[in-house]
């Protein structure tokens, strides 16, 4: 049985993957939540400073700053998103517990303050890492989220 999918958390690496191959299993995720598409679908994208810097970041050194821009364009234009702050204390005592990777933090607390009920990355290492240590969400590879939800 599939749960009702109202909030969702994709990694950076869904969004740059997705975007330059809309064949892939991140485009065909991007698709679904409604990217090249006129309305959007319900299911609302988790996004934070965070994130949206992380893939200006990646995008830019894959390609060019234009790029970067019309990932994040087609973000705010295509699909449902919902934004959250983290808030820097928060942030603080996660750096000290070290349950999560460093680099990752920014990632969990938007999907965690943003409610997401499922988390996708094609980082496998983190996703064991938040089921080991979490546990707050279902945690999934692009391939394993388009047989779930996409597919069907």
């Amino acid at each position: 049985m599939v749960l009702q999918l109202n909030r969702l958390f994709l990694d950076t690496n869904v969004y740059i993957l997705g975007a330059d191959n809309p064949e892939s299993y991140e485009g065909k995720i991007l698709y679904w939540l409604g990217w090249g598409q006129e309305t959007p679908a319900s299911v609302e994208v988790i996004l934070s400073e965070a994130v949206l810097e992380q893939i200006s970041r990646v995008a830019k050194r894959l390609r060019h700053k234009d790029w970067a821009g019309e990932i994040i364009r087609r973000i705010w234009q295509d699909l449902n998103s919902r934004y959250v702050v983290l808030e820097p204390q928060a942030l603080g005592q996660l750096k000290a517990l070290a349950t999560i990777p460093r680099e990752d933090i920014g990632v969990y607390l938007t999907a965690k303050m943003g409610k997401a009920q499922c988390f996708v990355s094609a980082n496998h290492k983190l996703i064991r890492t938040l089921v080991e240590q979490t546990g707050e969400f279902e945690c999934l590879t692009p391939e394993e989220f388009v047989n779930r939800y996409v597919a069907p």
